[in-house]
């Protein structure tokens, strides 16, 4: 895909992994829409997008909705009249032992992980079979390979949102879509209250996530990356 010109919409793109996707893509020439809860981060993003001479829309919403899936596919054609890829990166944690973990947080952890990657790739694979092309990127981790004590809710939610990139790559691969899972290991962002990193750990930067978003962008027609594995090599 020829990412100047292109349209992607990036969830969660207010802070994080998602904010530094979103740059990312505005800086190599892309018309991004951007996803979250925080009206306020987003238009904090945009600002530094158009600051840079790049051009960017804001829908501010809930994955969980199917309103705001819906608002999104909308306004990314409505705004620039096609919808070249998109980045389901919204996600929360919700941790505990199984034995205590309230029913409430078990929903909100899948409905936002999970169904809301669903609802927004979804709405968007009508235009994408229209245009014959198309990237959906899944944001998974580690805990999608692994289930780990305390984080079933997550877990869980990982791993449907691996055998959901697989379901769909096979749906859609033959109308021109790719569909792409990233694993990440630990990502040095404010997500799960890490309020810095621990010493002599190794983390990735959200920057290190945004340039996988970009290879795999940029990759050739021919060619397509199931599942990318992204682990830090280095201390930051």
């Amino acid at each position: 895909m020829e990412i100047r010109g292109s349209v992607g919409i990036v969830t969660g793109a207010g802070r994080g992994a998602g904010r530094a996707i979103a740059l990312a893509l505005a800086g190599r020439g892309a018309r991004v829409v951007l996803a979250a809860r925080s009206r306020d981060d987003l238009e904090r993003v945009a600002g530094e997008i158009r600051a840079l001479g790049g051009e960017a829309e804001v829908v501010a919403g809930d994955v969980r909705e199917e309103a705001t899936a819906a608002a999104l596919a909308a306004r990314a054609l409505e705004a620039y009249g096609r919808i070249d890829a998109l980045v389901n990166n919204a996600g929360i944690g919700g941790y505990g032992p199984v034995e205590t973990l309230t029913l409430e947080t078990w929903r909100a952890v899948l409905d936002t992980n999970l169904t809301g990657a669903f609802l927004c790739s979804r709405a968007v694979l009508p235009a994408m079979r229209r245009q014959g092309s198309g990237h959906i990127i899944m944001m998974n981790s580690g805990a999608g390979k692994q289930g780990y004590a305390n984080m079933a809710a997550y877990s869980a939610s990982k791993f449907g949102l691996l055998g959901l990139a697989q379901a769909l790559a096979q749906e859609v691969g033959d109308d021109g879509v790719k569909v792409c899972t990233i694993t990440p290991g630990s990502i040095l962002t404010e997500f799960a209250g890490r309020s810095g990193p621990r010493p002599g750990a190794k983390y990735l930067l959200p920057e290190d996530v945004a340039e996988a978003v970009v290879f795999l962008l940029a990759q050739s027609e021919r060619a397509w990356t199931q599942e990318m594995s992204l682990w830090p090599f280095r201390e930051p």
